[in-house]
Parts: C-alpha cells; sequence; structure tokens
C-alpha cells in the first residue's frame, strides 16, 4: 500500500489527513483517489505538486512514476499570494 498525505485546504476539505491505496504508480493513485473523493479531490489537482518520497514527480516521471509498497506520496496545494 502507498501512504497518501493531504495538506492545507484539501486535507480540510477532504475531511482526512491520510490515506492508504494500492496503486502501481502516480497515474493510478490519483485516479483512485478521484475515485473515492470526486470533484473534492479533482479540484485540487490543477493547483497541487505532488513529491514521491520527497522528490517533486515534477523532477522523475510525473505521472508515469512508479510507486512501491510503502511509498509516502504528498498532495502540496501551491501557495500563492504576497
Amino acid at each position: 500500500m502507498v501512504k497518501v498525505k493531504f495538506t492545507a485546504l484539501m486535507r480540510r476539505d477532504l475531511g482526512r489527513e491520510k490515506d492508504e491505496v494500492e496503486a502501481a504508480d502516480v497515474a493510478e493513485l490519483v485516479a483512485e483517489l478521484e475515485g473515492r473523493y470526486g470533484d473534492v479531490f479533482t479540484r485540487y489537482l490543477s493547483s497541487c505538486h505532488i513529491f514521491v518520497n520527497g522528490s517533486s514527480t515534477e523532477n522523475t516521471e510525473g505521472n508515469e512514476t512508479a510507486l512501491s509498497d510503502g511509498d509516502e506520496v504528498i498532495f502540496m496545494i501551491q501557495v500563492v499570494g504576497g
């Protein structure tokens, strides 16, 4: 199982900080979470950075980043303002 953590507004709106999902890669993980949480999860995806074991998926294989049992994935909402 992959350990998932949600931050900030996403955590508040989903009503939980953590979840566990069986997924082979980030795309499969996102699809599973969309199925579980629907639009509440989906609306945050465009403003999220996804980290697998501390590394941004922007620096790896993106949604094709492979996942293994015990990996930690964090969905971090981009904060903007001034």
